[in-house]
């Protein structure tokens, strides 16, 4: 969600916000054109923050944000929205907590669960990152509690995963910074996902959202990669990634098998609820194409949402659960 009225446009809140906002898209492109921000609902958005200040050095600031917009957007007459944005190099990280409502609370999946969520956050000192994670008390998931060297997209690394405070995986990646690497804990971050499917969740990215990328053609089971997800002897995995286009922002997903699963599928106002918010061109038609291959919509109506003069989106749902805010130009050209 992002803010677009002067009374609320102050800060770096409203500079990071403004900074994204959709610009035309050069290539005419039906489908994604570009990344704005990661979204994570939270039981206790102060409290989640806090976290990630102590065990990642992230800035951010909890902000009252003018919820006439989102109420629309995400269907929830009458909710309240608090928001702090944190950046996370490679992109900013939204944490809400919606409020005036029912809503789910600490509602929490397992690894294997289409829908769980990941945020892998490469750091500067991983042994630092995890002797913060046990001060803060953040549940360790990785088997032994201690980072183990994994196959990543970037290459060899030690890694571990753990839980927010709200049940929210993340995982840290010890990566080597640049030479001329800002000071900071955080030196990016990729997007991690859980899905039911593999190629039916490309269909979707791919086939209607017009990303490309790539899967693993085959199920694998590294006895390292196991231990860091906390899955048992037995169970194998999947990959598919990629950037997210007209972006550097990578996506990473997942199917899990040989364990049991569950759906793990909340409503953006839900606490632990994920997703991301994502420019793309010629939002009407894209939105047709999804509604005529049974995508879900979440926004009022299941319309599109007039945020301003320039400015449409709405909330859709991708097979596993994920909450995707399109973001496009109301000009019909683009």
């Amino acid at each position: 969600m992002r803010v677009v009225t002067a009374s609320v446009l102050t800060g770096f809140l409203g500079a990071a916000l403004a900074a994204q906002a959709p610009t035309p898209n050069p290539t005419n492109k039906t489908g994604v054109i570009g990344f704005m921000h990661a979204i994570h609902s939270t039981n206790n958005v102060d409290q989640t923050l806090a976290f990630y200040q102590a065990v990642f050095g992230l800035g951010g600031q909890v902000r009252p944000f003018q919820s006439s917009g989102p109420q629309i957007l995400t269907d929830s007459p009458g909710a309240t929205l608090r928001v702090a944005m944190t950046q996370l190099k490679s992109f900013n990280f939204e944490l809400t907590e919606f409020g005036n409502l029912e809503r789910q609370l600490h509602k929490q999946p397992e690894i294997a669960d289409p829908g769980a969520p990941m945020m892998k956050i490469i750091v500067r000192d991983i042994d630092a990152v995890v002797a913060a994670a046990k001060k803060a008390n953040a549940p360790i998931v990785t088997t032994g509690g201690v980072p183990v060297t994994i196959q990543a997209s970037t290459g060899s690394a030690k890694a571990i995963v753990m839980r927010d405070p709200d049940g929210y995986f993340v995982q840290a990646m010890q990566g080597t910074p640049a030479a001329n690497a800002p000071e900071g804990q955080v030196l990016g971050a990729v997007i991690g996902l859980t899905v039911r499917d593999i190629d039916e969740t490309l269909k979707y990215w791919n086939g209607i959202l017009g990303l490309e990328l790539v899967a693993d053609k085959a199920f694998a089971s590294d006895a390292n990669m196991l231990g860091l997800l906390g899955l048992p002897k037995g169970a194998s995995y999947r990959m598919a990634g990629g950037l997210i286009s007209g972006s550097q922002v990578r996506i990473e997903m997942m199917e899990i098998k040989g364990v049991p699963r569950k759906a793990f599928d909340l409503r953006v106002t839900d606490a632990n609820a994920c997703g991301a918010a994502i420019r793309v061109g010629h939002i009407k038609e894209l939105l047709a194409k999804i509604k005529a291959e049974g995508g879900r919509v979440l926004s009022r109506n299941g319309e599109l949402v007039e945020w301003s003069d320039t400015i449409r989106n709405v909330f859709v749902k991708d097979p596993n659960g994920f909450n995707l805010e399109l973001v496009g130009s109301a000009d019909p050209k683009l």
